[in-house]
C-alpha cells in the first residue's frame, strides 16, 4: 500500500467511526404515541389558568368512519385542566391521557374574555419558547364567555371544531371587512413594535354551551348551539379594552389595507339601495413632513362590481354609473374618519399603526411627537382619507326588471 492511500485511510477511517456514534432521531416518537392538539383556549381561574386541549380522534375521522360529521363516533377530545402557570397545566394532561400532547399542528388558540381584560402577555411566553408549536394559528378572544366553552360546540359541517374555527375565519376575513385574521407571530409583533396596538377578532357561542358539545347538535337541522364570529377586541398593550362596531371594523380594515372584499350599500336616486362590492382594494400610505409636524396620507383604490338593485334605480347611462361611483368612494371615506375618530375617543389606542408609520418614516419626528403627546398623539394627528372607486360590472341587466312589473 502506497504512502499516499495509507494517509486517505488513516483520514477516512475515524471520520466513519465516529458518524456511527451519531444518533439519527435521538427524540423520535411513534404516531400512535402521540395525541394531536388541534385547539388551545385558556381561561381565567382561581388558582391560575385553566387550559382547554382539544385532541383529534384518529378513528373517528377515518375514512371508514363514513364522510359526514354525524358518521362514526365524536371526532374530538377536549381535555381541561386547571394550574397555577400554564405549563403545569399542560403536563396535567399526561395524568389522564396514556399520549404524550403535540402541539406542532394547533390550527386556533382561543383565550376567555376574563383573561383578555386581565392581560394576556405571561400566557403567551410558554406558546413562544416551545419548539413544537408554529407561530402561524389564529389567535381569537371568546367574547362574553369562555375559552372552554368556544372549544366544546360541534359543528355539523366540520368535523373537528378547530377547523371550523380556523377556516371559517380565514374565509371571513378574505370575503367580509368585518373580521380580521391575526396570526400568533403578528399578535406579539403588535405588542411589542412602537406605534401600534394589536386586535383580535371575537367568537361567541350562540345558545346553550353545555349543549353544544353533545353529538345530536350536529344531527339536528337547526343546532342549538352555535359558534359566530362576532366583532373584533382593541387592545393596549396586552390588556383588552373593548369591542369594535361592524362599521369600526370595516374602517380600521380599509386604512390598514386589509380588504380582500367586501359588500355595502349605497342610496339611490329613486328611494333604492344599489349593492356594491368590492372584489379589489388597495391601500397606500404616506408619511409627510409638514412645518417639522407628521401628517398621513391614506389612499384607497376599489374595484367594485354592482351585485343587487333593492328598487327601480337605472343604470344604462354612465352618468348614473360615475354618481353611484362617488357615493361609494364617500363611504369608504366616513368609514375610515369615524373609525379614527370613535376609536380615538373611546379607547386612545393606535391600532392602525400610525405611530408606527411614523417612526419608520423619520425617528426623530416620532421621539418628538412622543415627547409632545405622549400616547395622546393620535388626537392631534392629521389624517388626510381619498378614496377611488371604479365600477367595473353592473351584472346581466343594466336596469331592474321590478320596473316592468305591471305595466
Amino acid at each position: 500500500m502506497s504512502r499516499a492511500v495509507r494517509r486517505t485511510v488513516n483520514t477516512l477511517l475515524p471520520l466513519m467511526l465516529i458518524s456511527m456514534l451519531l444518533s439519527g432521531c435521538w427524540e423520535r416518537q411513534e404516531l400512535n404515541e402521540l395525541a394531536f392538539v388541534l385547539a388551545l383556549g385558556i381561561d381565567k381561574a382561581d388558582e391560575g389558568y385553566k387550559i382547554t386541549m382539544q385532541v383529534v380522534i384518529p378513528s373517528a375521522i377515518s375514512s371508514q368512519s363514513g364522510g359526514g360529521a354525524g358518521s362514526g363516533g365524536v371526532p374530538v377530545a377536549s381535555y381541561s385542566f386547571t394550574a397555577s402557570t400554564i405549563y403545569e397545566a399542560l403536563r396535567k394532561f399526561n395524568m389522564t391521557v396514556s399520549r404524550s400532547a403535540y402541539m406542532g399542528h394547533i390550527r386556533v388558540l382561543v383565550i376567555g374574555e376574563p383573561l383578555a381584560r386581565e392581560g394576556v402577555g405571561p400566557t403567551l411566553d410558554v406558546l413562544k419558547r416551545s419548539r413544537e408549536p408554529r407561530m402561524d394559528f389564529y389567535v381569537m378572544v371568546a367574547k362574553g364567555g369562555t375559552a372552554e366553552e368556544a372549544l366544546n360546540v360541534l359543528s355539523a359541517l366540520d368535523k373537528i371544531p378547530a377547523n371550523k374555527l380556523f377556516n371559517a375565519l380565514d374565509k371571513s376575513y378574505k370575503i367580509s371587512a368585518r373580521t380580521v385574521a391575526v396570526t400568533l407571530d403578528r399578535f406579539i409583533e403588535d405588542l411589542l413594535y412602537q406605534g401600534t396596538n394589536p386586535v383580535l377578532t371575537g367568537v361567541e357561542v350562540i345558545g346553550d354551551p353545555d349543549a353544544g358539545g353533545a353529538k345530536a347538535n350536529t344531527e339536528r337541522t337547526n343546532p342549538k348551539t352555535k359558534l359566530r364570529y362576532e366583532s373584533v377586541a382593541v387592545f393596549k398593550k396586552d390588556k383588552m379594552l373593548g369591542w369594535l362596531s361592524e362599521a369600526e371594523v370595516a374602517g380600521y380594515n380599509y386604512i390598514t389595507n386589509n380588504v380582500k372584499k367586501n359588500t355595502g350599500h349605497v342610496k339611490g336616486n329613486a328611494d333604492s339601495f344599489v349593492v356594491i362590492e368590492a372584489l379589489r382594494s388597495t391601500t397606500r400610505r404616506k408619511v409627510r413632513i409638514i412645518d417639522g409636524k407628521p401628517h398621513i396620507y391614506l389612499d384607497i383604490e376599489a374595484i367594485c362590481n354592482v351585485e343587487e338593485v333593492t328598487g327601480k334605480e337605472r343604470l344604462d347611462a354612465e352618468r348614473d354609473i360615475l354618481e353611484l361611483e362617488k357615493k361609494a368612494e364617500e363611504r369608504i371615506v366616513r368609514r375610515m374618519e369615524q373609525s379614527v375618530e370613535q376609536i380615538n375617543e373611546r379607547f386612545n389606542v393606535d391600532i392602525f399603526g400610525f405611530g408606527k408609520s411614523i417612526f419608520e418614516a423619520n425617528p426623530k419626528v416620532w421621539a418628538k411627537l412622543q415627547e409632545q403627546s405622549g400616547d395622546d398623539y393620535l388626537k392631534s394627528l392629521p389624517v388626510h382619507y381619498k378614496a377611488t372607486v371604479i365600477i367595473n360590472r353592473i351584472g346581466a341587466i343594466d336596469n331592474s326588471f321590478v320596473d316592468q312589473i305591471g305595466e
